[in-house]
């Protein structure tokens, strides 16, 4: 007997957790032995799946392998699963968008132009599975087909875009959506509107304010200056000054400016405007003298009739103009003066319509 070796001297462990170690280290060794076979397994399905959805002429094959396909996590599945999106069955084509969406933006982002004209399939289900795919699809490696997809001929399609670009925190996705508040379709501009109106405040703000810059569409500002009037959006006053004063806007744009401006007149800054009617920076007075016209309160109408002497001709035709924006009766007297004074058969002209404007 070895000396210093008896059962006393042994650790006590229980039978139990002894049974649990050994579990363990069974299902350990088990693990090492058997995991190159278990790999080999998974690449097998993928194949075998991709060749199914390939090859069996039953819809019902092809719809069980693009099911699993989607559950593999595998980047090999997406091919097979794109190819399926033009399958002969509704119900596997649907069941491909889905299965791509599963595989999610990491291993299928570039999907996103395959998926995309699913939003117009003949059948309802594919295209309620294309659109929930799309949004599964989206992230930062997938904005640029999105964006592509705002130009598409296709309403439905455009509609896509725009809720899933809506749904991205990323600068390229919201300038695309500025450019959608112009979209020759009421549906898009529509949905375009919500979405930007969904967006935190500063956000919102910032890129109605950016759509009320020179864009190449004009329903673009059109849309933006509605949208600042409606939230009464007291940061956006210069842009839309400068859009009701402009030669190169469409008449849509400028009225809707107009318009927006009255919805906040009382955030006007009457201080700085009334010493500008008399700057030697002939812009700068055109924009005080046309935000008066739109505040149209009695301080305001008292500072351009002020004007209705000046020498320049041009300073007082939009005089003119603006006190018909402020509609004041109480210059009626002076237009009236004015009218017999004036030289110029144009001039006496606009002050007629003026005066047929504001006559009560």
């Amino acid at each position: 007997m070895v000396s210093g070796w008896n059962r006393a001297n042994m650790p006590r462990v229980s039978l139990r957790k002894l049974s649990l170690i050994n579990v363990a280290v069974a299902a350990f060794i088990a693990l090492f032995l058997f995991l190159p076979s278990a790999v080999r397994a998974v690449e097998d399905k993928v194949a075998f799946l991709t060749e199914k959805l390939k090859e069996s002429d039953s819809f019902k094959v092809r719809l069980k392998a693009a099911v699993l396909l989607g559950r593999m996590e595998d980047p090999r599945a997406v091919a097979p699963l794109e190819r399926a999106l033009r399958d002969d069955n509704y119900v596997v084509r649907g069941a491909a968008a889905r299965a791509l969406g599963n595989l999610g933006h990491a291993l299928a982002a570039s999907s996103v132009e395959q998926v995309l004209p699913l939003v117009v399939d003949e059948e309802t289900f594919v295209r309620q599975e294309a659109r929930r795919a799309l949004v599964r699809l989206a992230g930062p490696d997938s904005v640029d087909p999105f964006v592509a997809a705002l130009s598409s001929d296709k309403t439905p399609v455009r509609l896509a875009a725009v809720h899933v670009l809506a749904t991205l925190a990323l600068p390229e996705a919201r300038s695309a959506m500025v450019q959608t508040l112009g979209d020759e379709d009421e549906e898009v501009r529509a949905e375009a509107v919500v979405a930007i109106m969904g967006l935190a405040q500063n956000q919102r703000d910032n890129l109605i304010i950016q759509a009320l810059r020179p864009q190449s569409r004009y329903q673009v500002q059109a849309t933006a200056a509605r949208m600042a009037g409606d939230l009464k959006l007291a940061s956006a006053l210069q842009g839309l000054a400068e859009l009701s004063v402009s030669d190169e806007v469409v008449p849509e744009v400028r009225r809707e400016a107009e318009e927006a401006i009255r919805q906040m007149r009382d955030d006007i800054d009457m201080a700085r405007l009334l010493p500008d009617l008399q700057s030697k920076d002939r812009h700068r007075q055109t924009l005080a003298i046309k935000m008066l016209g739109l505040h149209g309160g009695r301080s305001s109408v008292d500072a351009l009739l002020g004007l209705l002497k000046d020498l320049d001709i041009f300073v007082r035709r939009r005089v003119v103009h603006a006190l018909g924006d402020a509609g004041d009766p109480r210059a009626v007297p002076s237009l009236e003066f004015l009218l017999k004074n004036e030289d110029s058969a144009q001039f006496q002209e606009q002050i007629r319509r003026t005066l047929r404007r504001i006559r009560p």
